[in-house]
């Protein structure tokens, strides 16, 4: 019989603004779109006001904005899902156990770098095997993005003193009503764990440095955002303010007029950001409310006793755009061919620093390999550890899937296992191995959501990350901990791999 069945009684909540009605389905009460706050334009987030009566929470809330047509990235791989876009877009969406009582809360934050993306961007993203199986309560949160978001018109007011950090500050608007009101879903606001993919990494991270944060949350989870090292860079406070004024000044807006800013289109002020510069490079911004990334300046000393995971993935974002039917006809001549054609000089130090940290992978794995993620993660979990904290874990995705004739695991394709989703893609859900990651991964983040700690009965000992020694889990057929053992082939890889670039 189908244990997944919706339930007429559809349940009732009573949040701190007022009563919310959700729905029942497969032993998990649902709400989609609740509003965590609200903001005028380019000014911090408040509070939403008190309603009467009963509020359904039946659909998806609206997404940011977005500055560029909506284009999933083929690395995805996954079925993507459309929403409705709008300024108005601080919601959240909650997947909670039926009848919990202080389970620990595990808070999403999508990618898409700081411009792009959104809570539900595709089908595995779903919560709900999280909370069914893994019996943990998952919310994941919509926030302002782009020039909504990170628009640095601190030259113009008291009340934008702020505005190039806005898309953080909705973050943590909607951790304040997670940690306020969480309890009334069955959640326990004193367990509450922080996890980002890519951008939304990073922006774990920036929540780690900024002091109003620290109290709604107890753990973070970056994977493949990890910024610092040889992580993207985005912006400076001064180049912002600089590409701020250039694009008022395309408005003929002045200090005098600014209240012409409400009046502007979205559309308008993309074009004019677009005249100027490029809407990838807004981001956060280091100033008196966020002090950079813990790379930067060290992680904050109330961050420090936080237990934190960065992931990355030997995939990452390939280059390699060899076919399955190519990649069939070569033999191990032609692939050690192939790979002195694309790295050049260095590519036989390169192919024997890979074996040995790889060897029981295919030499030509080599042409997916990352560098920047994993360099980034390494170094942001030794901040932590000269910050002092003792609880810093570094866990590598290796393992390959049957896609394109077999490749090493891309840019969020982790993401699908860790809830449990592995069935929404379908390359993912192979016989011989999909079911395995799904457990491994999906174990590690629900261990760590409740207790801290991510081992688990699928996995070897997993050391914590030391000074000198980036203990790494390596998850691929055969899971195993080890230190230091990609230190001289990322170094060397480094220097010689083509580089990935977004096209926007």
């Amino acid at each position: 019989m189908n244990q997944f069945i919706f339930e007429r009684k559809r349940p009732v909540v009573e949040t701190k603004q007022g009563l919310l009605r959700g729905v029942t389905y497969g032993g998990v009460n649902i709400f989609m779109g609740v509003q965590y706050a609200h903001a005028k334009r380019f000014h911090m987030p408040e509070e939403t006001e008190p309603w009467e009566g009963i509020k359904d929470a039946y659909y998806h809330g609206p997404i940011s904005m977005h500055a560029m047509e909506v284009n999933p990235f083929k690395y995805y791989r996954g079925i993507h899902v459309l929403e409705k876009q709008s300024e108005d877009c601080q919601n959240l969406n909650i997947w909670a156990p039926k009848d919990g009582v202080k389970k620990p809360v595990f808070v999403w934050i999508h990618g898409g770098g700081f411009f792009a993306g959104n809570a539900f961007e595709e089908i595995s993203f779903s919560g709900f095997n999280t909370a069914h199986y893994g019996d943990v309560i998952f919310v994941s949160i919509n926030h302002r993005l782009n020039i909504m978001g990170y628009l640095n018109l601190e030259d113009y007011g008291e009340e934008f003193k702020n505005s190039v950090n806005a898309g953080i500050w909705d973050l943590i608007a909607a951790l304040k009503w997670i940690h306020e009101n969480i309890e009334a879903f069955g959640g326990d606001p004193e367990n509450v764990t922080i996890c980002g993919h890519s951008g939304g990494g990073g922006k774990v991270q920036c929540l780690f440095q900024i002091e109003e944060a620290k109290d709604y949350f107890q753990r973070g989870i970056c994977l493949s955002g990890a910024m610092g090292g040889k992580g993207p860079g985005f912006t400076t406070r001064e180049r912002s303010r600089e590409t701020a004024k250039k694009m008022l000044d395309e408005l003929g807006i002045t200090k005098e007029n600014i209240d012409k800013l409400y009046e502007v289109s979205y559309q308008d002020l993309v074009a004019a950001c677009r005249k100027v510069s490029n809407p990838l490079f807004f981001a956060p911004v280091a100033n008196e409310f966020f002090p950079g990334y813990p790379t930067e300046v060290g992680l904050m000393p109330f961050s420090s006793d936080k237990p934190f995971i960065y992931g990355s993935v030997l995939g990452e974002f390939p280059i390699c755009k060899l076919t399955a039917d190519e990649k069939e006809n070569m033999d191990e001549e032609a692939r050690i061919a192939y790979l002195r054609n694309s790295l050049g000089e260095g590519a036989d130090r390169v192919m024997e620093l890979f074996r040995k940290a790889y060897p029981d992978h295919d030499i030509l794995d080599l042409a997916y390999l990352d560098s920047g993620a994993r360099m980034s993660a390494v170094a942001s979990a030794y901040a932590h550890v000269a910050a002092g904290a003792k609880n810093v874990y570094l866990f590598l995705g290796a393992y390959t899937v049957p896609e394109d004739g077999q490749i090493p695991i891309w840019h969020g394709g982790e993401v699908a296992f860790i809830f449990m989703n592995e069935d929404k893609v379908l390359a993912l859900n192979d016989p011989d191995y999909g079911q395995k990651y799904a457990q491994v991964l999906s174990t590690m983040v629900q261990n760590f959501a409740k207790y801290g700690d991510p081992n688990n009965e699928y996995l070897p000992k997993w050391e914590t990350v030391k000074a000198g020694q980036d203990w790494t889990m390596i998850v691929d057929k055969e899971c195993r901990c080890v230190a230091n053992h990609d230190d001289e082939l990322m170094e060397a890889y480094d220097k010689v791999a083509p580089k990935f670039t977004l096209k926007l």
